[in-house]
């Protein structure tokens, strides 16, 4: 093999390993930008499920008490009804 194969050989595969390793950092930075977006993504989604389990600790409490004013107008209804003598209006 002539001395000038050689290193057009050599050249060519400088070339390649240039290349590979020009491709290996754009990767690794595309994987590092994915890796940022994902992370602010997991931590938006953990804000997200706390916030929703805050509202639905509210609105189970907020229920509750509706429940109790539903109870508590009904148990008025009847006794405005014993007292005017007339019979029970009905549930809600």
């Amino acid at each position: 093999m002539s001395t000038d194969r050689l290193t057009e050989i050599v050249n060519y595969l400088s070339a390649i390993s240039r290349e590979i390793g020009e491709f290996r950092s754009e990767v690794n930075a595309r994987f590092d930008r994915l890796e940022t977006r994902v992370g602010r993504l997991e931590m938006e989604t953990r804000e997200s499920r706390m916030e929703m389990r805050a509202i639905t600790t509210r609105f189970d409490r907020l229920e509750s008490r509706v429940l109790e004013i539903r109870a508590d107008t009904r148990d008025l209804d009847d006794r405005v009804s014993v007292l005017e003598g007339k019979p029970h209006a009905g549930r809600l």
